[in-house]
């Protein structure tokens, strides 16, 4: 039955042993959606996602006509530093934010800090206190 549902990925072919490893993988996945640490799953899939991502860009790269004399290492280089570009300008945006709003966080504290006048008691220099 199992060769008869799976013959259009050519389960015929598998060993017991690759059967078994992704039996194990399929049950391991199914255990840990079932658990409370399902949030692992999303970078399980993220992972699976960006690596696609990679793969059509390093496709794309292949296709064109300067950039097929590559080798195939090379154009995965290329293609992952292209993938890091978005990231790093968002890093690069966060990090001028950050001293934007940093600039202004220290103003309105240098601010709030010249309203408010320390009080503390003045003594004569012959105070002598009540309670010691």
């Amino acid at each position: 039955m199992l060769l008869t549902i799976f013959s259009f990925i050519g389960i015929d072919t598998w060993s017991t042993a690759a059967l078994l490893g992704y039996g194990l993988l399929a049950g391991l996945i199914v255990a840990l959606a079932l658990s409370s640490q399902r949030w692992l799953l999303l970078y399980l899939f993220g992972g699976m996602a960006y690596w696609l991502t990679v793969e059509a860009i390093q496709s794309m790269l292949s296709s064109r006509p300067m950039l097929s004399e590559l080798s195939e290492w090379h154009s995965y280089i290329v293609a992952m530093g292209i993938s890091w570009l978005p990231l790093a300008s968002w890093v690069l945006y966060r990090a001028l934010r950050y001293e934007d709003v940093s600039q202004s966080v220290r103003q309105q504290r240098e601010l709030q800090a010249a309203r408010y006048i320390e009080h503390t008691p003045v003594y004569d220099d012959d105070y002598q206190p009540r309670f010691y």
